[in-house]
């Protein structure tokens, strides 16, 4: 994959397909993949979201992930990952930072906060290890969960550094890096 700067061409009749599965979907998050070319979307697949808790995340069918090699032969790349947000702001949050294992990839929010106002908004998500001072942040738990701690810093320097404590290895530190991409349509 690669990175095309601070914009994504998608289509407004791919616009609002992405707003229609959200709205098919809710109250779950809904999710799916764009494939494109020099920053330009040129197709949709919508996927099935594989989460445990749908209500609260998303995880993409992989089977519609290796679509992403069907892409590459046509002389494409999945530029985009997108999901919905059924009652919070198209902003990512701890768990999507989590998530983000594309880092060439924009991520598409789709908010349902106010349903007759929906809101599309695309992110790029760079996760780096992070071995600063943690103490610098107040972390908190993300859900009530021990092994998630999350902090959250505004922008303009906008970022998330979240403590993972995971189980083979012990804590892992992250910082993931959060940058806008304006969406334009064609």
């Amino acid at each position: 994959m690669s990175n095309h700067g601070g914009q994504l061409i998608v289509p407004a009749a791919m616009q609002a397909e992405i707003i229609a599965h959200a709205r098919a979907g809710w109250p779950e998050e809904v999710c799916g993949i764009l494939r494109g070319r020099d920053g330009i979307v040129t197709g949709l697949l919508p996927a099935t979201n594989v989460a445990a808790d749908r209500r609260f995340n998303y995880t993409v069918d992989p089977t519609i992930l290796l679509r992403q090699f069907d892409f590459e032969e046509a002389g494409e790349e999945m530029i985009a990952i997108y999901h919905s947000h059924p009652s919070s702001p198209a902003y990512p949050s701890a768990t999507d930072a989590r998530q983000a294992t594309y880092p060439d990839a924009v991520y598409l929010i789709c908010s349902l906060q106010q349903a007759q106002a929906p809101v599309l908004r695309g992110f790029r998500l760079h996760t780096l290890p992070y071995d600063g001072a943690a103490s610098d942040f107040p972390l908190h738990p993300v859900r009530g969960r021990d092994d998630f701690w999350a902090c959250q810093h505004p922008e303009p320097d906008a970022f998330y550094l979240l403590r993972l404590n995971l189980p083979e290895t012990g804590f892992r530190w992250l910082q993931v890096r959060i940058a806008e991409v304006t969406l334009r349509s064609s």
